[in-house]
Formats: structure tokens, C-alpha cells, sequence
């Protein structure tokens, strides 16, 4: 293949077209179009652009490699669009401004759209590459991986039915070949309220804050405790203690899938019992500290005066949901027996929300194993029917399982070391991703995802280094030579 330099000037010229033409998730249409016309004027014929604007390109073999197994090249063309305070920027107008600071490339104020911009720009440049060796290829090119997986849901399985392999390319780090992502089901939980008249004197907020919180699948396994957790074995304990109490409000987290740093509570209560409650926040404060001490260093709870609300919830109410709150398993289940660094099942209570006639528990489980996901899925309406809730159970979104039999991870490894000079990371991920929306389809597929390293990805501060793009390309290059059978 070319130099490295050429090899970046070339993905680069790709990026840059990606980059005019604005792609938040669910308005991905004028990059569609754009890609779709980028591929005609590269030759490429067999063009399928769906009803929701994925791209299914086919490229013809290299003379004499027809017979070879088909294998798809895969990213997403939507991206995440967030820009600096003071930035104008409209992410449906506004094209992305590139940046070049020697071998790291950025933008100007947003996000770099590198995830997932450079699959694309990837497999543009490739499939120009006449030194390039290689079978039947199928570009596939999704939409609107970030907020909901559309592109994958909706994509005809039989773009997947008659291919082998699958090189997905929306992974963060060079050095690592993933070869298996979590699959997880969202969970509301509904608690309905019967409103009262407050008998107490006294308000009060407590507020659990400062826990290290964190990505629910990436690091679900640090040892990290759950401030929405924390704060239900408060009010537990304020209970236990005798301490009579009713709750007008509760409120903590962020996101299904992100571990809640901060959550609170407003109670009414006799003003004689504030000190017995701070009593019972310092004890509990204290058993924290003995169990997630090393993890949680800057972790607190705090009670301070409030306003008098106008309504609390009715004792029933109150004890409900604090039981629910203790019965759902915040953090790891299981840990996989083949990957011993990898949880096999976990679960994170997401978000808690007070709203005018209920409380709404997020509740997020995920798991390696599909069947080990739906065995916990039996459980969780019984967790809804013994407290008074109702459940809304969504579709599960697919595992992809580690294939122990793989072809293409060992390919894949050796061309990476002869290429980079060591071996990689082999690794699966507790996120999902959508190649387990491919293996639900076929579960024949042998897959791996890899990627060039890109650093805070989904911010204004995204940026791609260069040299591990040219080094990926030319991983990807050997690897189509060797992928005969």
C-alpha cells in the first residue's frame, strides 16, 4: 500500500466530504445522499439506500478472489453534536470544521464526528485501493447508531444472510480487537402516589452527592456504589431508627445507562428529629466508607432546610418504594467464566423522577449472554407486583457473543501484529453495539470491531490520531488478502 502520509491525505479527503454535510442522529438524509453519490463516482454500481437511509453498497471482488466469502465493512454515518459554550453552531446547518494539529485531527469548536465518520472515510478510501486484495465486499453504512439503533433495527436481514464476515470499525482504541458486545433490555418502573396533607413541621433535603458515578457498562465493575441506591438505604435506615418521616420528593440521576452520581430526597418531619437524622446520615456515611471507601473518596450525604411542600406521598407510598429501590441489584451479577475481566450480568438504576401522579425508576440490565438476560427478565414484574408498581419492559437489544471458533479475530490479530510490531488487546465490551443487532439476525456472522483511537468521544474536545487510522487501513488490507475461506 502507500505511505502512511498518503494514506491519511487520502481517508482525510474522504472525512473532509463527510464533514459539509450536517448528520446528527435522526437527520442523517443529505449524508445519506452525499455517500450514495461519493460511491457512484467511485464506480460502485450495487447501491441499496433504504427507507430509513442506510447505505448497503456491494463492491465486486478482486479478479480471481469471486469465490471468496463475502465480508462487510461497518460504521454508522450519524454522529453527536455538541460544541463549545460561546460556539455558533446549528448541528442541522452547520458543517464541521476540521482542524489538523500534526497528527491529531480535531474540530473547531464541536464535535469531530470521527465516531463514526471515520468507518466511512475508511471504506471510501479502500475500496479505491487497486492493490488492495479482496472479495466480495458490502459497505454497509447505518443511521442513528447513537440515540436509538434505527439503522440497525430496521435493516433487512437479508443484507446479513449471505455474508461471513464482518469488520465493524466503530470501536475507540487501536490496540484493542473487541469480539463480543453486551445486549440489555430498559426497564421503567411506575409507582403511583396517593397525595396527603404534610403533618410535619420541619423540611428537609437529603441529598446524596459526589459519587464518582460513570458509563453503567464500562464501568459497572469498578466498584462503585449507586447514589439513587445509597439514598433509599437512608431512608431505610431513618426508618429503622424510628424516626417518622414522609417523603414529598425524590429525585437522582442522569440516564439509564450512566451510574447516578447525585440524588435527593424531601422529607417532613418534627423538627426535634433533624438531629437523629443527621445522626443516621453520619452512620450511614460510615458504612459506606467501609464498603466502597477505595472507590467512592468524595462521596457525601447532606441535610439541610427546605421549603414546606405543599403535598407528601402517603406511608404505603413511601414504604413501596424504598423496598423497590433495595431490591434492585445495583452493579454485578455474574462475571463471564471465558473473559474473566468482563461481567457477564449487571444492572444500574438509572434515573428517578417525581412526577405529578407517580414515581418513574429507570432500571437498565445487561448481559453478555441473551439467555442469561431474559432469566432475569422473569424476575422483574415480580419486583413491580410485590411493591405496588407497574413495569414497562421494552424490546431487549441483542448480545453479540464471543465466538470461540472465530476465523477472522485470529486474522485479524496476526495482520495487527505484523503491521504494528505487537500483539493487540483481544477484548468484549459491557456496551452495547450494533453488531448484536447483525448476530441476532445471523448468529453464523463471524465478527470483530476495531478502530483508530479517537479520544473524548460524544464532546467538543473529540479528537482522531492520524497515524492509527493509517495503521488500521493497513490492518484491514492484510486482512481482506487472508480471508479466502
Amino acid at each position: 500500500m502507500k505511505n502512511d502520509a498518503a494514506i491519511i491525505d487520502g481517508v482525510l479527503q474522504e472525512f473532509a466530504g463527510l464533514a459539509k454535510h450536517p448528520r446528527p442522529s435522526h437527520h442523517e438524509k443529505a449524508v445519506s445522499d452525499y455517500i450514495v453519490s461519493r460511491l457512484r463516482q467511485l464506480g460502485v454500481t450495487q447501491i441499496v439506500q433504504d427507507e430509513v437511509y442506510n447505505i448497503i453498497a456491494d463492491v465486486p471482488a478482486s479478479a480471481g478472489c469471486e469465490t471468496w466469502p463475502k465480508v462487510m465493512l461497518q460504521g454508522h454515518m450519524d454522529m453527536v453534536c455538541v460544541a463549545k459554550p460561546g460556539v455558533a453552531y446549528d448541528p442541522l446547518t452547520s458543517e464541521i470544521k476540521l482542524v489538523r494539529e500534526g497528527n491529531i485531527l480535531r474540530a473547531d469548536g464541536t464535535s469531530l464526528g470521527a465516531d463514526d465518520g471515520v468507518a466511512v472515510a475508511m471504506a471510501l478510501y479502500l475500496i479505491q485501493q487497486k492493490d488492495v486484495i479482496h472479495g466480495p465486499l458490502r459497505l454497509l453504512f447505518t443511521v442513528d447508531e447513537e440515540t436509538g439503533m434505527t439503522g440497525a433495527t430496521h435493516l433487512d436481514p437479508k443484507y446479513v444472510q449471505d455474508v461471513k464476515y464482518v469488520i465493524n470499525c466503530d470501536s475507540e482504541s487501536i490496540d484493542v480487537l473487541c469480539v463480543g458486545s453486551a445486549g440489555s433490555v430498559h426497564t421503567h418502573f411506575y409507582r403511583p402516589l396517593s397525595w396527603q396533607q404534610p403533618q410535619g413541621d420541619t423540611a428537609v433535603e437529603i441529598r446524596a452527592h459526589d459519587f464518582v458515578g460513570g458509563h453503567s457498562g464500562e464501568t459497572i465493575n469498578a466498584g462503585k456504589s449507586n447514589a439513587i441506591k445509597a439514598l433509599a438505604q437512608v431512608l431505610r435506615r431513618l426508618s429503622d431508627a424510628g424516626i417518622s418521616y414522609s417523603l414529598a420528593h425524590i429525585d437522582g440521576g442522569v440516564a439509564a445507562n450512566a451510574i447516578p452520581s447525585a440524588a435527593s430526597a424531601v422529607l417532613v418531619l418534627q423538627d426535634g428529629d433533624v438531629p437523629a437524622v443527621q445522626a443516621v446520615l453520619e452512620k450511614a456515611h460510615h458504612e459506606l466508607t467501609a464498603v466502597y471507601g477505595e472507590v467512592e473518596k468524595t462521596a457525601k450525604f447532606e441535610c439541610r432546610t427546605t421549603a414546606m411542600p405543599a403535598k407528601v406521598f402517603s406511608a404505603d407510598d413511601t414504604k413501596s418504594l424504598v423496598q423497590l429501590l433495595l431490591l434492585l441489584h445495583c452493579g454485578v451479577f455474574a462475571m463471564n467464566q471465558t473473559l474473566p475481566k468482563l461481567p457477564d450480568l449487571s444492572a444500574n438504576i438509572g434515573t428517578i423522577r417525581t412526577e405529578d401522579d407517580q414515581v418513574v425508576v429507570q432500571y437498565f440490565p445487561r448481559s453478555s449472554s441473551d439467555a442469561r438476560l431474559r432469566e432475569l427478565m422473569l424476575a422483574l414484574p415480580v419486583y413491580a407486583e410485590v411493591t405496588g408498581c407497574t413495569i414497562q419492559i421494552a424490546s431487549p437489544e441483542p448480545a453479540w457473543t464471543e465466538n470461540p471458533h472465530s476465523r477472522l479475530v485470529p486474522l485479524f490479530a496476526d495482520a495487527y501484529a505484523e503491521e504494528a510490531g505487537h500483539k493487540p488487546r483481544i477484548e468484549a465490551m459491557h456496551g452495547g453495539l450494533e453488531t448484536g443487532y447483525f448476530y441476532a439476525m445471523n448468529p453464523n456472522l463471524d465478527i470483530v470491531s476495531v478502530g483508530p483511537t479517537t479520544h473524548a468521544i460524544h464532546s467538543a474536545d473529540e479528537s482522531l490520531e492520524l497515524d492509527t487510522t493509517a495503521l488500521l487501513v493497513r490492518i484491514i488490507a492484510r486482512t481482506l488478502g487472508r480471508l479466502k475461506e
